[in-house]
This record gives C-alpha cells, structure tokens and sequence, in this order.
C-alpha cells in the first residue's frame, strides 16, 4: 500500500477515534466502494455484499477505538468484512446442504502477470473464481496490498497467501486465454 494512502488512512483513524464531526462520513465516503467491491467478490452477491457492508460498518464503528494501530484501519476494514463474508458463505452452504441433503464437504479449495488492458477480463474473470482466490486477488491488485497486509487481512498465513496468489493469477489466466480464443461462452 502507498505510504501516502496509509498516512491519509491513519489521520481518518486518528479522526473517527476522537468523534471529530464528518470523520465516520469520511471514512464511509473513503473506503465504501473498496469494501462492497471486495464483499461482492467474496460472496458473489451484491444484495449479499450490501448486507455484509452494513454489519462491516456497525462493527466498525463500535470498535474503531480499540484499534491499536491507526495506520492500518484498511486491512483492519477489510478483515471485518472478510469475516462477515466467510460467515455468510458458510451459513449459505450449510443452508443449501439441509435443502439438498448433500453431506459433502462444501470447502473451498512461474507468475503470471496482468496488463491495464486485462481489466475487464479480470473482473469477469474473478466471479469463476473460488472466494479464497478472489479475495488475495482483489486485496492484491485493487488495494495493493503486501502480503503480510493480505495476511493480516484474511487470518492466513503469508506463505499461504503466496500460495493462492500463485494459483489465482494462473487460472485467472486461463480463464481469460478461454475467452479470448474463444472456448468459454
């Protein structure tokens, strides 16, 4: 993450953390679009997402004060969200394996590397993804986070978020050369 984005993020902290007036107005204005982009992605529903975003907030703001580092409000924001998303898709699979009855398991289960022009394809791309690939990626690429933010973000460890990086990014690519030659509707 730019280290001027982390100083204006720790100043707004710093701001939501003394109730200064229009400070959670700011965050929200900041930080809204960032966090219902990466909660559709993980639950691949916008109503969803919206519902995940709203409780991500009222978390946010009853324990913005206990929050130890004010520079890293971001990765503390998207952990809140990751959270509450993981427990909806988890509260979605138990609800579709009482409907179905299946009681099989519903886990989640060289680089390669993406151009400006990739832009499109890659958000089209990212919803055939599994939730634990979009996120790294999205956290990666959109947010430009570390690995050790991406970490901190999501509760893995590091060598696991380079592991799904990893991974990501190759079927990311294939699922784009699929479109581009034509092999995926």
């Amino acid at each position: 993450m730019k280290i001027e984005t982390r100083i204006q993020d720790e100043w707004l902290a710093l701001r939501c953390r003394t109730n200064d007036p229009g400070a959670y107005a700011d965050l929200v204005a900041r930080m809204e679009q960032p966090l219902l982009y990466y909660a559709w992605k993980l639950t691949g529903n916008r109503d969803a997402a919206l519902d995940v975003l709203q409780e991500a907030w009222i978390q946010a703001f009853r324990g913005i004060r206990k929050l130890r580092d004010p520079s890293a409000i971001r990765p503390w924001l998207y952990r809140i969200v990751h959270g509450i998303s993981i427990d909806y898709l988890r509260h979605r699979s138990l609800e579709s394996i009482s409907e179905t009855g299946d009681l099989e398991s519903c886990e989640i289960t060289g680089e390669e590397s993406f151009t400006a022009d990739d832009a499109a394809e890659v958000h089209r791309a990212l919803d055939e993804l599994p939730p634990a690939h979009r996120e790294v990626l999205v956290l990666f690429f959109l947010e430009e986070f570390s690995i050790a933010e991406i970490a901190e973000a999501t509760g893995c460890a590091e060598g696991t978020v380079k592991s799904r990086l990893h991974y990501a990014k190759k079927a990311l690519r294939t699922i784009i050369s699929r479109r581009v030659y034509g092999q995926h509707a």
